[in-house]
């Protein structure tokens, strides 16, 4: 089921699986992945899925995890959930290696308990660790 579509982005709601996946196209982050990315929260909330894939693989500068991804998690959930949320991000390869440092040299907001939050260079694997969780 589609919950947002524009030109660059798309947010889709798979029943069987239980979960949300974003799929951003873009150069750049723009507005649209914001109002995107916020919606996703709020659904997971507001129907308790516990599962996220964000599919960023084609856009092509390095994200900027605090602000863009973590930031607005941390604003939107509550401290605890009564059920684990899982949230896999696809990134292109120097994405991840960009996040990656920034992590390594402590530049991360922590996430809510009960996320984890977890970034993989293969929909593939991104894709088999939230069906193992």
């Amino acid at each position: 089921m589609i919950l947002f579509q524009a030109p660059e982005v798309l947010l889709t709601y798979h029943h069987q699986a239980d979960m949300l996946q974003l799929t951003y196209s873009a150069t750049t982050l723009s507005m649209s992945f914001g109002e995107a990315y916020q919606l996703a929260l709020e659904e997971m909330l507001r129907k308790k899925v516990g599962k996220l894939l964000l599919d960023l693989k084609r856009n092509a500068p390095p994200t900027d995890d605090e602000e863009h991804l973590l930031a607005p998690l941390s604003r939107t959930f509550p401290p605890t959930l009564d059920w684990p949320v899982y949230i896999a991000a696809v990134l292109s390869e120097g994405q991840y290696q960009h996040q990656i440092g920034s992590y390594l040299m402590g530049n991360t907001t922590l996430t809510p308990a009960q996320v984890e939050f977890n970034y993989f260079t293969s929909r593939h694997e991104a894709n088999a660790w939230l069906s193992d969780n």
